[in-house]
């Protein structure tokens, strides 16, 4: 079971078996999938280090998208957590163990889901064995009411067959943050069993599919949560250019009574303040400043805590929903209240701009030189650091970058070669290298090479706390050689180039 981060609440979705239970129809166990997947499991606080593998299970199904993909037979969806990293990918369904080759059309992290398709030589033997692929039917997500009933299917652990959860009740329908991005999109909350495997499964109401499950509460008992199949309908066209997803970063404030008297607010009146955006980031671009508040977005009242009544849902969720719908060039229109004026700040949706500590489903940023390992913050090398990285986490997850492509650059690993009988005390953030404030790896790298051109022999680093290490230029490639070839090291920076 996957441990999430800092509320250790989260691990995704599985149903428990439920055997002999009538099936929805005869095909069901052939058109929902399990998924067996060897992917790489990365040292992100360490990223020069041979990644180990592991093996995971999931569940998907067959569906059919003549829009995005003509006449394509064998498309297959399931989570984006269960194939991230893949080396290899497998499927089987429940009337046989034979497992059939598939291929990764695309995937889309933030929102934890991925297209799949079977291969072509694949599709001819398996429908030998099991009959013709009868895809399921997408339904409409946006027609979900709380109290409707919805029923599960995939693959849990602790059996070989398919399973089925059924009459699970949708409790809320809300913006929240997705476990495996941590970013915030729609997700239904509903009372279905849960156990491992079942991710990635259809979830059902009058035999179309309305979502896919991905993630549940651990400590409670039947909470569970499922990707609308309208969120995943609208991302698909943008799986080969996701950079016309709107990532907007900011941070908010409710408007609690003494703040609305404080800005001259009325009590009944709504709107929430826009505490902090990163500069040059989406909201900047787009006009939006630090201190507006926000009264509606898109002709929608933005009430005292950020939510907005959506006519296609029926009920409140947060305003940001109206973003989500949206792809970068779409028009928006977002009425504020700035230096006690009210106006209007339309135009283009814009694109945002990467956290302070993101999450990284790529290879990490990295840095060997002169013997110290260098690399920059993120969710995943967190993860990996235990007690240092609750440190971290917080003391930076919740912080903005001061400049546009800002990252926490860490000392991971100071080898013996450069000198120091304990290192310890020196596996810190680095902020300055010559007094310069370093922004990112690849400003640090730059700054490195700009030295080296100079004939510089030495260089000092700067950390958080004011210590400080000097680092050999003039000999750096001895030392590094000598790390290289001790540890096995195969590259000394990210290969294939550093990424923002």
């Amino acid at each position: 079971m996957r441990k999430i981060g800092f509320t250790a609440l989260f691990t995704f979705l599985c149903f428990l078996p439920a055997f002999g239970e009538a099936q929805l129809c005869p095909n069901i166990d052939t058109q929902v999938l399990r998924v067996y997947c060897s992917k790489d499991s990365a040292y992100y606080h360490k990223p020069w280090k041979s990644p180990d593998f592991s093996n995971t299970r999931g569940s998907a199904f067959f569906f059919k998208d003549e829009i995005n993909f003509p006449g394509a037979s064998g498309l297959i969806l399931t989570n984006a957590h269960a194939v991230s990293l893949a080396q290899s990918i497998r499927v089987s369904n429940g009337k046989e163990k034979r497992q059939y080759k598939v291929k990764l059309v695309g995937i889309c992290n933030t929102a934890d889901f991925a297209v799949l398709k079977m291969e072509d030589e694949e599709i001819a033997v398996y429908e030998r064995r099991n009959g013709p692929i009868i895809p399921l039917e997408l339904g409409d997500s946006d027609k979900l009411r709380v109290g409707d009933k919805v029923m599960g299917w995939g693959y849990p652990l602790g059996g070989e067959g398919i399973s089925k959860s059924e009459q699970g009740e949708i409790s809320r329908i809300e913006v929240a943050s997705y476990a495996h991005s941590h970013e915030q999109w729609l997700m239904v909350q509903a009372s279905l069993q849960q156990n491992r495997g079942n991710s990635g499964g259809p979830v059902l109401k009058e035999d179309k599919v309305v979502g896919i499950s991905f993630q549940g509460m651990r400590t409670t008992d039947r909470i569970n949560y499922f990707i609308p199949i309208n969120l995943v309908k609208r991302i698909i066209p943008l799986l080969d250019k996701q950079e016309l997803i709107p990532r907007w970063r900011y941070k908010i404030q409710f408007m609690f009574p003494r703040l609305k008297d404080y800005y001259g607010l009325e009590p009944d009146q709504g709107g929430i303040l826009l505490d902090r955006i990163i500069p040059d980031g989406g909201p900047y671009k787009f006009g939006l400043r630090d201190n507006d508040i926000l009264t509606a977005i898109d002709a929608h009242d933005i009430d005292s805590y950020g939510e907005i009544f959506l006519d296609s849902l029926q009920q409140k969720v947060f305003f940001m929903e109206i973003i989500n719908r949206k792809k970068v060039g779409d028009h928006l229109a977002i009425n504020v209240i700035r230096d006690g004026a009210p106006m209007k700040v339309e135009g283009e949706v814009t694109q945002g701009l990467p956290r302070l500590v993101p999450k990284v489903f790529t290879k990490a940023n990295y840095l060997i030189f002169s013997g110290i390992g260098l690399v920059e913050l993120t969710l995943n090398s967190i993860e990996n650091l235990d007690k240092i990285g609750a440190v971290f986490r917080a003391k930076y997850y919740d912080q903005f970058p001061k400049v546009p492509y800002q990252k926490i650059v860490v000392i991971s690993e100071i080898f013996p070669e450069y000198g120091l009988i304990e290192s310890g005390s020196f596996l810190k953030r680095v902020t300055k290298l010559n007094g310069k404030e370093i922004i990112n790896i690849v400003h640090l790298y730059g700054l490195i090479e700009d030295l080296k051109k100079s004939g510089a022999k030495k260089a000092l680093l700067e950390l958080t706390d004011k210590s400080r290490l000097p680092i050999d230029i003039e000999n750096h490639s001895v030392i590094d050689s000598e790390v290289r070839t001790k540890y096995g090291i195969l590259n000394m920076r990210t290969p294939g180039g550093f990424s923002y």
